[in-house]
């Protein structure tokens, strides 16, 4: 199944998502079942940032997704970093059978903090669910992680298709929520701007000597 994108779709919403992770993770092929339907073993490295674009349809309201997908060595991080400025929320990946990418998510956590702006909505995915016989990363260790720094969670398969469409509709619900607070703060906030009535009845002003404020508006020196 293809999903087609024009030019002259309408949307209500439009987020920039980054998906970020150590290389080889898996932030490719989730990327392509997500957007295209397909998956390849074969590995291909990203080199800096590629995207994906796609639409999805969130409580009656069309959402324009732009996913882009960085490359987790560290030769390209200079590069990768200036993207994520202006994100409007980010997912960490992580593979379920390398204890080393989990260990990882703490340093790309601190990278979304560093750069991102505030609050930006962060959520963590496991890939590679369908190898379980391979798994080495805990339930107990994730759910630590997850409740200590308030992260959504998801485990994924871009083999076998599992939760991936589940994983970028929940995440887009909660930028849709998100953003509709964060205008809710910004209206709530911002202070009512002064209006001035220049046709407004003017007080007299009344001085000493000669001088003075005759016939109500008209001053007279």
């Amino acid at each position: 199944m293809a999903f087609n994108y024009t030019t002259s779709v309408e949307f209500d919403y439009l987020f920039k998502i980054l998906i970020i992770g150590d290389s080889g993770v898996g932030k490719t092929t989730i990327l392509q079942r997500f957007a295209q339907d397909y998956f390849s073993t074969e590995y291909v490295a990203t080199i800096g940032v590629d995207f994906q674009i796609r639409t999805l349809d969130i409580d009656s309201k069309r959402c324009k997704l732009q996913v882009w997908d960085t490359a987790g060595q560290d030769r390209f991080k200079c590069v990768v970093s200036s993207f994520y400025r202006n994100a409007n929320g980010v997912i960490i990946c992580f593979d379920l059978t390398d204890l080393e990418s989990f260990r990882n998510v703490n340093n790309w956590f601190e990278e979304v903090k560093r750069y991102c702006p505030e609050q930006t909505p962060i959520f963590l995915i496991g890939t590679k669910s369908d190898l379980k016989t391979r798994r080495m990363v805990s339930d107990d260790m994730i759910k630590n992680y997850t409740e200590k720094n308030r992260l959504s969670y998801l485990e994924t398969s871009s083999k076998t298709n599992e939760n991936v469409e589940k994983c970028f509709v929940d995440f887009t619900q909660n930028l849709v929520a998100h953003t509709n607070e964060m205008e809710m703060v910004y209206k709530k906030d911002r202070k009512p701007e002064r209006e001035i009535d220049l046709n407004s009845r003017r007080k007299t002003v009344k001085h000493s000597g000669d001088s003075g404020c005759m016939g109500g508006n008209k001053c007279t020196i």
